[in-house]
């Protein structure tokens, strides 16, 4: 089966007409979305697509009420409003268009399926029976992998846990054992109705009607014994699967509590991440009122320069000026025949010239220089002041990615409120009458499984009463039935006792493949190498095994998620149905490198593989560079002008 086109149109959260378009190759699509952006809405889409039902986190239906978008609702003010999901594929070289719609118009729903082969549309019941053909609801969870729910896959490490025995039943469907189980009972009662052949024949004589009355009465209670073990087997099988709805609602109620905690945690680090916001807002709105400064950062350092050498020009004629003075005074203080410098005699010649030095720097011209080397100086501290042009720049550039970067924090923390707040959502059951429910469909299911077993041996001996009574009637060699109805009988019996014996042949084999497949791909994405093998056991459990064959004891939640994915491979690998993979959070326990080491063996897990991620789980770039010619096309959910409103974006496409 393969993937080529799903269009959605106001389904959960998802208003008007959208679509997805998978190009027809093997290959990954990765759909990036927020928590809350509809990711989960998505794998919905699928599952409603094939088997009519959504669900939440808690694996509880959603109301039919609830499907429809609920702004589109508001807007159509009490006209209809369709809900649709259509799923375009192709499986086994034939064409397939799956709608499935839902109608409300005022408080009336309608829905609707359609099915079209090759552009011809199949009837209602029929086009039912060939989507459960197509994908058994049973099954659609190896399809649809939520990675959230990951904790179902452990139990089935423990042979006696309920939730693990309708996993095991799923599986064992998925690998086609029912078709084999069904053959096999089909001709144990192909083999009792020739048996009641031979009572009516035996009836007719009167050499063995005694004896054609006892297997009459031993066949009847054949017949009971069988009914009655298929009803109990039949029993336990819906006691399972509500003891393992009650496991997972009890495992809700009380993680609520945790749930709860992690909200108002996060509420508030969002209240403290808003305040940080706001003061982070104010500091750079009061630098953006001085961000002038930083356009002028070029010219004031080339004033600042050029007053620089201008003052240190300035400066120098002061010093010469200042030097003038005090010979000057001396000058004057020693009388005019003397040198004010050495004290010798000046003659005339030597006199006029100093007098004529002394004359240019007078008082006057030392006051104005002075005066100008302090404008000059003020202008420099000025400008310098002024000039924290670099700084402002880089105080900016903090300020502001730092006020982004809480914007971001805000936006992730509003996103796993609300994440939360859907996790909480429904009324609560009481926690008490739970436990009691559990308890109560515990001991029913005992005693349905012991029942099953006291039929089924009360069958066994009833099947050996009649072989003995029929044995009997053959040796009179009386009231013998036509020669076809015997050969009908020993046909049926020995069909019987060969699909059983192949059941167990073909149970074997595909746990060994199971196996064999699981571990090729564990070893492929585990880090740890001393992690060597994976062992399976009679509910499809893997356990890790070591180099010397001791199973790993109390594995990490990145290992169980591990040996998970390896557990969908094998399937996929080993079983008679295989198709396109949806997988939702599917790296949540997952560090980088295993992520990494798992997206890179994701065409083993299928030939067609729908990654739902958001970019914590799986960078873009990460993502691009490790999948390179396998990544099909990249989609983005983003969200529209309410909460209730997410767009699909095609990012790019091969």
């Amino acid at each position: 089966m393969r993937y080529q086109k799903l269009t959605i149109e106001n389904f959960l959260v998802f208003i008007g007409e959208q679509e997805i378009n998978v190009p027809e190759k093997d290959g990954v699509v990765v759909i990036y979305g927020r928590n809350g952006k509809g990711k989960t809405s998505l794998l919905n889409a699928f599952r409603w697509a094939w088997t009519g039902e959504v669900r939440k986190r808690s694996t509880r239906p959603l109301p039919l009420e609830d499907i429809t978008n609920k702004v589109a609702l508001a807007e159509a003010s009490g006209d209809s409003v369709r809900c649709r999901v259509r799923l375009e594929f192709e499986a086994d070289g034939t064409q397939w268009d799956l709608t499935r719609s839902l109608i409300r118009k005022g408080d009336e729903y309608s829905t609707d399926l359609m099915l079209r082969r090759d552009a011809v549309a199949l009837s209602t019941a029929d086009a039912e029976r060939k989507v459960t053909e197509l994908m058994p609801r049973e099954i659609e969870q190896f399809f649809l992998f939520d990675g959230e729910l990951l904790d179902q896959y452990e139990k089935l490490l423990d042979d006696d846990s309920t939730a693990g025995s309708t996993l095991r039943d799923a599986i064992e469907r998925i690998l086609g054992l029912p078709i084999l189980e069904n053959a096999a009972r089909d001709s144990a009662r192909v083999a009792e109705l020739a048996g009641g052949l031979v009572a009516t024949a035996a009836k007719r004589d009167s050499k063995t009607k005694k004896l054609g009355q006892a297997l009459d009465i031993e066949q009847a209670r054949l017949r009971a014994f069988r009914q009655n073990y298929e009803s109990e087997d039949q029993k336990a099988k819906d006691l399972e699967a509500e003891s393992a709805q009650l496991d997972q609602q009890l495992a809700e109620q009380s993680g609520k509590l945790e749930i709860k905690t992690r909200r108002d945690e996060t509420l508030k680090r969002l209240k403290e991440t808003e305040g940080q916001c706001d003061a982070a807002k104010e500091e750079f709105e009061s630098l953006l009122a001085e961000s002038w400064r930083a356009v002028l950062v070029e010219p004031i350092e080339a004033r600042i320069e050029q007053d620089a050498k201008e003052l240190e020009a300035v400066e120098k004629q002061l010093d010469e000026l200042r030097f003038a003075t005090i010979l000057a005074r001396h000058y004057k203080a020693m009388g005019a025949d003397a040198c004010p410098v050495c004290e010798s005699h000046l003659d005339a010649n030597n006199r006029a010239a100093l007098e004529q030095h002394l004359h240019s720097s007078d008082s006057s011209g030392l006051s104005a220089t002075e005066d100008k080397a302090a404008i000059l100086k003020a202008s420099l501290k000025r400008l310098r002041e002024s000039g924290r042009g670099h700084e402002l720049r880089a105080n900016l550039k903090i300020v502001e990615d730092n006020y982004l970067n809480l914007q971001q924090k805000i936006e992730d923390y509003q996103d796993d409120l609300d994440d939360f707040e859907d996790k909480l959502k429904g009324q609560d059951t009481g926690l008490t009458e739970l436990v009691q429910r559990s308890k109560n469909v515990s001991v029913l299911l005992q005693q349905a499984k012991a029942t099953y077993k006291a039929e089924r041996e009360k069958y066994e001996q009833a099947k050996q009463n009649v072989a003995k009574v029929e044995d009997q009637i053959r040796k009179t060699g009386a009231g013998q039935a036509d020669p076809g109805v015997y050969e009908r009988q020993r046909t049926a019996e020995a069909l019987a006792d060969l699909y059983q014996k192949a059941i167990v042949i073909y149970r074997d084999q595909l746990k060994e493949s199971i196996q064999e497949k699981a571990t090729e791909l564990f070893r492929s994405m585990r880090s740890e190498s001393d992690y060597v093998k994976l062992a399976i056991n009679e509910s499809y459990g893997l356990r890790i095994l070591d180099r010397v064959g001791t199973p790993v004891k109390h594995r990490s939640a990145g290992y169980e998620h591990l040996v998970a994915l390896s557990l969908l491979g094998g399937l996929q690998a080993s079983s008679p149905i295989s198709g396109p993979l949806v997988m939702d959070s599917p790296f949540g326990r997952l560090d980088d490198h295993h992520v990494d080491s798992v997206v890179a063996n994701l065409n083993k897990l299928s030939s067609q593989v729908l990654l739902l991620v958001h970019e914590r789980e799986l960078p873009r770039e990460t993502a691009r560079d490790l999948l390179r010619g396998r990544m099909l096309a990249e989609f983005e959910l983003s969200r529209g002008a309410s909460a209730q409103e997410t767009n699909i974006q095609e990012l790019r496409s091969v």
